[in-house]
C-alpha cells in the first residue's frame, strides 16, 4: 500500500506594501536634473550607498550634466559627513514633515544600495509617487519588478551613471517607467489589497482551527 503523504502547513507570504492613496502622483512638479535619495544616513546601508554614489557615480553624471543636483532626506545627526564627497549641488534636508514632496520633486530617485536586507520601501514609495527609480540588484531584492519595465537596475558605477543619465535625457523612457511602476504598486503592493488578502487568510485559518 502506498503511504499517504501528510500535508504540510500552508504558507503564504504577505508582502510589504505602500499606501497608494497617500503616495500618489502629481503632488509636486518634477524638477529637471534633480535626483533624490530618501533615506536616513544614520543607517549604515544608506550611508554606504551615498558614499559610493557620491564618490564614484555622481561625478560621472555631473560631467555630462553640470546642472544636476541631489537631495538627501533624513537625519544626519552623528553622521560622518566628512566621509562623503559633498558639494554645493547636494542638499541635506534633515528631517522633513512630508518626505513625499522632495521625492515627487525629483526627476529620478536613486537607491544605490550595496548591503543590508529587507524590502526597500523607499523604492515602492517613489514608484507610487511617479518618480522613476534607478537602483542596484541588491536594492531591488524582495521586489517583484522587472529591469527596464518598472525601474532600471545597475550594479557598477558606469552603468548606474548611464542609467540615471538615460532617464534624465529620455522623457519617453521616464514616462514608461513611471506608468508601469505605478500600475504595479496599485495592483500588487497597495495596502488596501494586501490588507484584504491578509484578512481573508486570517479568516481561513480561524475556520481551520475552529
Amino acid at each position: 500500500r502506498r503511504r499517504r503523504r501528510r500535508r504540510g502547513p500552508r504558507v503564504e507570504v504577505v508582502p510589504n506594501g505602500v499606501d497608494c492613496a497617500h503616495n500618489r502622483s502629481g503632488l509636486a512638479q518634477p524638477q529637471p536634473h534633480r535626483l533624490v535619495f530618501n533615506g536616513s544616513l544614520t543607517y549604515s546601508a544608506n550611508y554606504d550607498a551615498m558614499r559610493w554614489f557620491l564618490a564614484e557615480i555622481y561625478p560621472r553624471i555631473k560631467l555630462q550634466i553640470p546642472g544636476v543636483s541631489l537631495t538627501l532626506t533624513g537625519f544626519t545627526q552623528g553622521v560622518d559627513l566628512a566621509g562623503l564627497a559633498l558639494d554645493e549641488s547636494v542638499t541635506l534636508t534633515g528631517y522633513v514633515e512630508d518626505v513625499r514632496i522632495p521625492v515627487a520633486e525629483a526627476a529620478v530617485a536613486i537607491a544605490p544600495i550595496r548591503q543590508g536586507g529587507g524590502t526597500r520601501l523607499k523604492i515602492l514609495e517613489a514608484m507610487a509617487l511617479g518618480t522613476p527609480v534607478v537602483t542596484t540588484s541588491k536594492g531591488a531584492e524582495g521586489l517583484d519588478v522587472a529591469d527596464g519595465d518598472h525601474l532600471l537596475l545597475a550594479d557598477t558605477p558606469e552603468r548606474f551613471a548611464a542609467a540615471v543619465l538615460r532617464l534624465l535625457g529620455d522623457d519617453a523612457m521616464a514616462d514608461s517607467l513611471r506608468t508601469n511602476a505605478r500600475q504595479l504598486v496599485e495592483q500588487r503592493c497597495d495596502w488596501d489589497a494586501i490588507g484584504r488578502r491578509f484578512a481573508e487568510r486570517f479568516h481561513d485559518v480561524r475556520l481551520l482551527v475552529a
